[in-house]
C-alpha cells in the first residue's frame, strides 16, 4: 500500500508540473499570437499605402480584409487593377533620335462613286432575272399592303411592269 501511495503522489506531481508546463506554453502562444496579429496588421496597411493609388478611400475597410484574409489574391488583384489604370508606357527611343513624320496621307474611302466605272451610254436593258426580282419584290409588296396571297399580288405585279402572260 505504501507503494501505491507513493505512486499516487508522484503521479499527481507529474500531472501538476505537466499543467504548469503546458500553461507556460500557451502563455508563449498567445503572446505569439499577438505579435503575428500586429505583424499582419502593420503589413496590411503598409499594402493599403502603397495601393493608395487604386484603392478609394471609402473601400479600404474591404482591401483591409482581403489583405489579412488572403494576401497574395489580394495584391494581385490590386496590382491589375493598378496596370489598367495606367496607360502603357511609349517605347523608349534613346539610342536614335526619331525621324520627323511624313505628312499623314488622307484615308482612303472604302468605296468612292468618282472612281466607279460608268455604264456606257448602249449598256443592255436588264437582263430577264432583274426584272423578275423587281415583279417578285413588288409582289411581296402588295401582299403584305392588301392582305391577299401572293399568287394574286403577283399578277398584279406583272400587270404593273407590262408583262401580262
Amino acid at each position: 500500500m505504501a507503494d501505491e501511495a507513493k505512486g499516487a503522489e508522484g503521479a499527481d506531481e507529474r500531472v501538476k508540473s505537466l499543467e504548469e508546463a503546458l500553461s507556460l506554453e500557451k502563455a508563449k502562444n498567445e503572446v505569439l499570437m499577438e505579435q503575428v496579429l500586429k505583424s499582419e496588421n502593420t503589413l496590411a496597411e503598409k499594402d493599403l499605402e502603397g495601393f493608395a493609388d487604386v484603392i478609394p478611400n471609402e473601400d479600404r475597410a474591404f482591401w483591409r480584409g482581403q489583405l489579412l484574409e488572403n494576401r497574395d489574391n489580394a495584391t494581385g488583384m490590386l496590382n491589375r487593377m493598378r496596370e489598367r489604370l495606367t496607360p502603357a508606357p511609349a517605347a523608349k527611343t534613346e539610342t536614335a533620335p526619331a525621324a520627323p513624320a511624313a505628312p499623314a496621307a488622307a484615308p482612303k474611302p472604302l468605296h468612292n462613286r468618282e472612281t466607279a466605272p460608268r455604264p456606257s451610254a448602249g449598256a443592255p436593258a436588264a437582263s430577264p432575272a432583274d426584272k423578275a426580282a423587281k415583279i417578285r419584290n413588288r409582289a411581296q409588296e402588295i401582299a403584305r399592303a392588301n392582305g391577299c396571297s401572293f399568287t394574286v399580288a403577283f399578277r398584279s405585279a406583272e400587270q404593273e411592269f407590262g408583262e401580262v402572260r
